[in-house]
């Protein structure tokens, strides 16, 4: 009898769902299937139509991300740094204000920076964590859901306030390794450099706190570099740009250690 009444409720239930599902019209249903695919909670769906999160589910079970915990330990110093030198120029914490969420998003040029997103996109699947890449008008957004790299990233990064603006800034200690050092400067490179075709790099970043970091992390490296400073009268802000450039004897030199994504485009290791 009790397997009767719930061989019932799981039939009720059914026909329930879809009974809901014929309430959405083909053009929802394919805006709920690219919301799974930027990565949307199926909650923030189900509140977003009006409906049950098994309705979402039931539409994009085949684009739901299941939840995992990033394992740094898996990736390599190197990586590890990568990571924080690409979040210094294009990444962004969202911990939320009344519900606490951990999402970490890294914004890049949609025509210029897909190898840049994919290499990012392979380190954390080397440490099992899926991330979710999109396009949004002229950017591509790589977002990752994880408590865990939030903590990590703020171990190394830290906020300054610079008048009405908060900055970013690189807590450099005295234990780093090498290679850890050596990636942190290629994710700088390949968020706020731009790579010459005769491999000379330059870094322009409006950042003072940023600035003093990349400084302070060439010559911790023996990386010789130009550095200038410049008043942008032209700007509302009148704020000062700094330019780092790195001589592309230095580059060739230091190739095999920095191994960024915009030093790839044109040389091949």
């Amino acid at each position: 009898m009790k397997n009767g009444i719930l061989s019932f409720k799981f039939v009720i239930r059914q026909l329930f769902l879809i009974k809901l599902v014929k309430r959405l019209s083909a053009n929802q249903i394919n805006r709920i299937k690219d919301l799974a695919k930027e990565g949307v909670s199926i909650r923030k769906i189900a509140e977003i139509f009006n409906v049950s999160k098994s309705t979402v589910y039931y539409h994009a079970k085949d684009y739901c991300r299941k939840m995992t915990r990033l394992n740094l330990d898996l990736l390599s110093e190197w990586e590890r740094g990568y990571i924080i030198g690409l979040f210094l120029g294009d990444g962004d914490i969202n911990k939320g204000r009344k519900n606490p969420r951990y999402v970490v998003r890294f914004t890049f040029d949609a025509k210029r920076d897909k190898d840049i997103s994919l290499r990012l996109r392979q380190i954390f699947e080397k440490g099992y964590k899926k991330v979710s890449i999109f396009r949004r008008n002229n950017t591509l957004i790589a977002k990752v859901c994880s408590k865990e790299l939030v903590k990590y990233i703020q171990r190394f990064v830290g906020y300054r306030r610079e008048g009405t603006e908060q900055e970013k800034k690189l807590k450099i200690r005295k234990d780093w390794t090498v290679d850890f050092q050596y990636g942190v400067l290629a994710g700088i490179i390949d968020s706020d450099g731009h790579v010459h075709k005769h491999l000379g790099t330059e870094i322009k970043i409006v950042s003072p706190s940023i600035f003093k970091g990349i400084v302070n992390l060439l010559r911790r490296l023996g990386i010789k570099a130009k550095i200038k400073r410049r008043l942008e009268e032209k700007s509302y802000s009148k704020k000062i740009k700094y330019t780092v450039y790195i001589p592309s004897a230095e580059m060739k030199l230091h190739k095999s250690r920095i191994c960024s994504v915009k030093f790839y485009r044109f040389h091949k290791l």
